[in-house]
């Protein structure tokens, strides 16, 4: 019945389903521009933490049950997809938070001899520190920025949407450019240091230094056999190819 209020008359009409207030409604995917759609289940990170890393790698085990382990400090967890290629795009920290990539997830890693002389035996890459002093010799700039190329193309696709319907598949893209990056750095066309073409095979090994800025042009005065073993079980050290995640 009318009601009046203040002089005005009132009808109070009977409600019926779905006439109470509306939510706003979502605006659309910023990528794909479809509706607005959940991501990955959990965050991901762009921050590269190297013990982060080698706890991933050795998956919970100690750093002496690793095959090149000659002592404290003596190996070390490599980023592919370097952390300096990352850490300051808030791009990519948008990215690793939504489509929950990790860059220290297993697969984006390779563990490396931190000693001259071991990488110098094993005709692998040496790992110490950043990565400014490495060079991407197939597209001719440092390592670093070789890898934000590549990232870039990435990065595109995301703002296209190309990963929107299935969030995780970002992080397999993403472990395919680790996979095609460790090629490039077991070949030497991807150098990590500024000595770094030194130890591929043929090359001068480690001069007979233990650090970098010491080094000269000679060769390694021991011919690049330094009868390195395993700090634990005093095996000597073998060659082998470079896994991802290994």
């Amino acid at each position: 019945m009318p009601v009046i209020i203040r002089g005005r008359r009132v009808m109070f009409l009977q409600s019926g389903p779905g006439d109470g207030p509306k939510p706003p409604k979502k605006p659309p995917c910023e990528y794909c521009g479809k509706q607005a759609h959940p991501f990955a289940a959990e965050w991901g990170s762009h921050n590269g933490n190297s013990v982060w890393l080698s706890e991933a790698i050795l998956e919970g085990r100690e750093p002496e049950s690793h095959d090149w382990y000659t002592g404290r400090w003596s190996i070390a967890a490599h980023h592919l997809i370097c952390s300096e290629a990352m850490a300051d795009d808030e791009d990519w920290a948008k990215y690793c938070r939504e489509f929950g990539y990790d860059i220290n997830r297993r697969e984006n890693g390779v563990m490396l001899p931190s000693r001259m002389e071991v990488a110098c035996e094993l005709h692998v890459p040496v790992h110490r520190g950043n990565h400014a002093g490495g060079w991407a010799h197939d597209v001719n700039m440092a390592y670093p920025k070789a890898v934000m190329a590549v990232l870039d193309e990435v990065k595109a696709r995301v703002e296209r949407g190309a990963f929107c319907t299935e969030p995780t598949s970002l992080t397999e893209q993403l472990d395919a450019v680790s996979e095609r990056i460790l090629r490039k750095v077991e070949r030497f066309v991807w150098t990590l240091s500024r000595d770094g073409l030194d130890y591929r095979e043929g090359g001068a090994g480690c001069g007979g230094e233990q650090h970098i800025p010491e080094k000269s042009s000679r060769d390694c005065p021991r011919g690049r056999r330094h009868g390195v073993r395993h700090a634990t079980t005093r095996k000597p050290l073998e060659r082998k190819a470079l896994q991802v995640g290994r």
